[in-house]
Parts: C-alpha cells; sequence; structure tokens
C-alpha cells in the first residue's frame, strides 16, 4: 500500500487561480510528508496539502443483473413507502420509463 501526498486547490467556492494541483508524491505507507510537498505550500494561499489511500485492490463491479435487482427493489421501496395505494401504477410508469435504467445497464 502506498500514500500520495499533494497540495491542491481546496476552495470549492472560488476558481483556481493557477493549476489545480502544484505537486504529487507517492511514498510508502506511513511515511512522514515529503519536505518537497512543504515547500511548495503556502499557509492561507487556498492550497491545502492533502493526502490519498492508494490501494492495489481491483474494484469490484456488480454485473448487470444485480444492478438491476438492486435499483428495481430501491425503485420499489421508496414508492411502497411515499405512495403505498398507487405502487402498482406508479412502479409500472417508473419501469416504462426508464427501461434501460432498471435493466441495469
Amino acid at each position: 500500500m502506498q500514500w500520495m501526498y499533494s497540495v491542491r486547490w481546496s476552495l470549492r467556492h472560488l476558481p483556481c487561480p493557477g493549476e489545480r494541483e502544484l505537486i504529487r508524491m507517492t511514498v510508502p505507507a506511513g511515511a512522514p510528508v515529503p519536505d518537497e510537498v512543504l515547500a511548495k505550500h503556502e499557509f492561507c494561499s487556498g492550497y491545502a496539502v492533502c493526502i490519498d489511500f492508494l490501494s492495489d485492490k481491483e474494484i469490484k463491479r456488480w454485473s448487470p443483473e444485480r444492478k438491476a435487482t438492486a435499483r428495481r427493489r430501491n425503485m420499489e421501496r421508496r414508492i411502497n413507502k411515499r405512495a403505498p395505494l398507487f405502487a402498482e401504477e406508479l412502479i409500472a410508469q417508473e419501469l416504462a420509463a426508464r427501461p434501460d435504467y432498471f435493466s441495469g445497464k
């Protein structure tokens, strides 16, 4: 496992005056912030020292069938909670309006 230290623009409500990322360095897990990263950082400048935890694990993706099952289940749960009297009609409307989404695509 490795860590990545960087100096990035951190004020989302303001436009970035220059580059969004000034420096990026990858180090072994547990290593302190490199001096090169700290040298690029200025207090009250809008940039912040950030850390990302990099992993070698592969991201597991759901199959289209599993996505479809979960999406349909969640939609049915939401509709039954808000409008149980008209649930069957509203579920049919949702399935007709977005067939690709509820088939897992």
